[in-house]
């Protein structure tokens, strides 16, 4: 049995309204057409469905039994597609997005924003962590995809570039580094030190640049070890020590009794981008994400040139944008 959905659906059509014509209009066929439909589906049966006069059609013994039996899973096969079309098109749908810390503060809200007005269907759930934390959840399949730096091992991962990021030693207004135009790691070891938690990427580059500088170095203990960029920023302001902190996240700190100044090494810059599993792909929901995310980079671009003349570091010229882009 060949049973196809278009003369399925003309059947139920001209059920509900009585009436060929009325049937094909709303099907968008002509007549003739709807007729064909109508008598291919009764050939596959191998029974009437209608009784046709010139002044009527009337369901057969046969037809009412046939429209009893395949009205109820024909409406819940409709509806199964109605739900999925609205998945595709982003009318409705969940996704979990993980985001590194600098990036929940400066890219999710205004992509969110955005994202509302668009889609207001769709619903997220951020998850926010540092970046070997991100990449352990998206091969265990916890999250569609995250706003993180580009993994060391990515293997199976797919990476999308969206951002240029680098790392600043922040501290006080009165500090001594605030005499230098830039910072090295090692100039960093000669004051008290205020660190993110192992884990961060932060953390990752200062112990990698440190390693590279001289293994005869002492192993390096902060004086603050923390969790979250506020507290650090906090106490860089109360002037308990220096400081590391992405570029990205400075604006939405807020830098009021605070300078900052970019460590002049290349172990100092990352690559942010979208990753997700490569065979999984994004979500109809996590493509709307990234695509807004795209469209917010602008506004980012504009609030971070904004911040940097107030905070003893110069606006970028253009020939700096060539060279190495804030944005991408």
């Amino acid at each position: 049995m060949n049973i196809k959905y278009r003369p399925l659906r003309a059947f139920l059509l001209a059920t509900r309204t009585q009436s060929f014509t009325e049937a094909a209009n709303r099907l968008g066929v002509t007549q003739p057409s709807f007729t064909a439909l109508i008598q291919d589906l009764e050939e596959t049966l191998g029974v009437r469905l209608f009784e046709r006069t010139t002044r009527r059609h009337a369901l057969t013994h046969a037809g009412e039994e046939f429209l009893a039996r395949v009205e109820r899973p024909l409406g819940e096969v409709e509806e199964a597609y109605r739900s999925v079309l609205d998945l595709a098109e982003a009318k409705r749908g969940t996704a979990v997005i993980g985001a590194l810390p600098s990036t929940a503060i400066a890219l999710v809200p205004l992509a969110l924003d955005s994202l509302r007005r668009a889609h207001p269907g769709l619903h997220f759930r951020i998850h926010e962590a540092h970046n070997d934390q991100l990449i352990a959840m998206l091969r265990t399949n916890q999250l569609d995809c995250a706003l993180a730096a580009l993994p060391s091992s990515p293997a199976g991962l797919a990476f999308r570039p969206v951002i240029e990021d680098r790392f600043c030693a922040v501290f006080p207004l009165d500090h001594a580094l605030a005499r230098l135009t830039k910072v090295g790691w090692l100039d960093l070891l000669r004051h008290d030190l205020i660190l993110l938690s192992r884990g961060s990427n932060a953390r990752t580059l200062f112990d990698v640049a440190l390693m590279r500088k001289s293994a005869a170095l002492p192993t390096i203990s902060p004086r603050y070890d923390v969790t979250n960029m506020t507290t650090a920023a906090q106490l860089a302001r109360r002037g308990m020590g220096v400081a590391v902190l992405p570029y990205l996240a400075l604006h939405e700190l807020g830098l009021d009794g605070l300078a900052y100044r970019p460590i002049g090494s290349p172990l100092a810059h990352r690559t942010i981008g979208v990753v997700f599993e490569r065979d999984r792909g994004l979500s109809p929901a996590g493509q709307r994400f990234v695509d807004h995310v795209n469209a917010i980079l602008p506004e980012v671009q504009r609030r971070l040139l904004i911040s940097a003349p107030a905070s003893g570091m110069r606006a970028r010229s253009s020939s700096d944008t060539r060279r190495r882009p804030v944005l991408r």
